[in-house]
């Protein structure tokens, strides 16, 4: 089966630090793996094909402009990004037998698609959930992407989404219904480069914030517990890798250190870290806190399951689609910093082998997302949709 994705970008070099890149590459992998043959369209600076670990990928040049009107930039932007996708996708539809086509949800990357293989949609977000606190984005932005998100949808037959909450809401305002399809994982590093953990942390003991550092993941919260935590337990420091953002006029990483008081020289943060240098700093690491508002099935939390950690996650931000609380890890309640507190230093108090046991069975978990099982399904809807291609659209979940 050939398969394509539409991506609104993908690196151009190195490797995906994000959810969405990583989504892509992990899910084409193990689909080349499998005997089929993924593609890769997605916008950027400029027109380029490439071949990565024997998988065509192009690259598609949009010009994206900013103007005074942040809301006015989205919508151009996004329309652009559409329009070039789709018809790069004409093209290579022309020249190659494609089976499906496999839309991202951002910035409506399927509004100027008007072929006739059949499309789905994977919600990657959607905005109205996952910005619902305002805190990042305007009230109005957030209701453009929303629109944008909806209209996507409007050309594709099937929509799925890796997370109940973000299939609900999205189902609800589309009068669809949405699949739910876990996102599948595998550890595709062949080699791990060690040299932040062996220079920074291979002494120390430390709790672990991975994933962007802006307020809808949590960093707020956070920040409201950092002084007091570390003052009560001078053995830790607290660790944070990925991009630092503007919140309210600071930038996050300035605002984690002003927040951690005179205890600032035991918050070491870096920006987003390729996997060959986070894993091991995941592997070290006491415990992982990621305190979303809300998320969408997150990859920071896969990851750190993966390697047996304990993670403080978010009840009813989708964290418990993965955790079972104190079982396979703990969840506490969404925008509440005391509550993060007593989870935190629960599970400091925790023995090292209690850790070992709840990441034995968070492990348990995230085997049920290997791709003979989670790629398996997506397979499954795929040759569901081909099959109905001629049907209205797929109804259940």
């Amino acid at each position: 089966m050939r398969i394509l994705f539409i991506a609104t970008d993908y690196p151009e070099r190195g490797k995906p630090t994000t959810g969405f890149p990583n989504y892509i590459k992990r899910v084409s992998l193990a689909l080349r793996k499998m005997g089929h043959e993924p593609l890769i369209l997605a916008a950027g600076r400029r027109d380029w094909y490439r071949v990565e670990n024997e998988i065509d990928i192009w690259t598609v040049a949009v010009d994206c402009k900013d103007y005074k009107i942040p809301e006015l930039s989205y919508v151009v932007n996004a329309l652009k990004k559409s329009y070039a996708l789709n018809k790069k996708a004409d093209d290579i539809i022309k020249k190659l037998s494609v089976d499906v086509i496999q839309f991202t949800s951002l910035e409506g990357s399927a509004i100027f698609y008007k072929g006739t293989v059949p499309a789905i949609l994977r919600l990657s977000s959607y905005a109205k959930t996952y910005y619902s606190s305002f805190q990042t984005l305007s009230p109005s932005m957030v209701g453009i992407m929303s629109l944008l998100e909806r209209w996507s949808a409007r050309k594709c037959k099937v929509i799925f989404a890796p997370c109940q909450i973000t299939a609900y809401a999205f189902g609800r305002d589309c009068n669809r219904d949405v699949k739910v399809i876990e996102t599948p994982f595998i550890n595709d590093v062949e080699d791990y480069d060690d040299s932040y953990f062996d220079n920074y942390l291979k002494d120390k003991k430390y709790i672990l914030f991975f994933g962007s550092l802006y307020a809808e993941k949590g960093i707020l919260i956070i920040a409201d517990i950092l002084e007091r935590f570390l003052q009560k337990n001078p053995e830790y420091y607290f660790v944070f890798a990925g991009d630092a953002c503007s919140i309210d006029g600071e930038k996050s990483d300035n605002l984690l250190k002003r927040k951690a008081g005179k205890n600032a020289d035991r918050v070491l943060i870096w920006s987003a870290l390729p996997h060959e240098k986070l894993y091991p700093i995941i592997k070290g690491s006491d415990f992982v806190v990621l305190p979303s508002l809300m998320d969408n099935f997150p990859n920071a939390c896969i990851e750190a399951m993966y390697f047996g950690k304990v993670v403080i996650g978010t009840d009813g931000a989708s964290f418990e689609q993965l955790i079972i609380h104190g079982k396979s890890g703990l969840l506490c309640k969404i925008g509440d910093s005391e509550d993060l507190m007593k989870k935190i230093e629960q599970a400091a108090l925790m023995t090292e082998d209690q850790k070992f046991q709840m990441g034995k069975r968070a492990q348990m978990r995230i085997e049920r997302l290997k791709p003979d099982l989670a790629v398996n399904r997506l397979l499954r809807l795929y040759e569901y949709t081909i099959k109905n291609r001629k049907s209205t659209i797929f109804k259940g979940n």
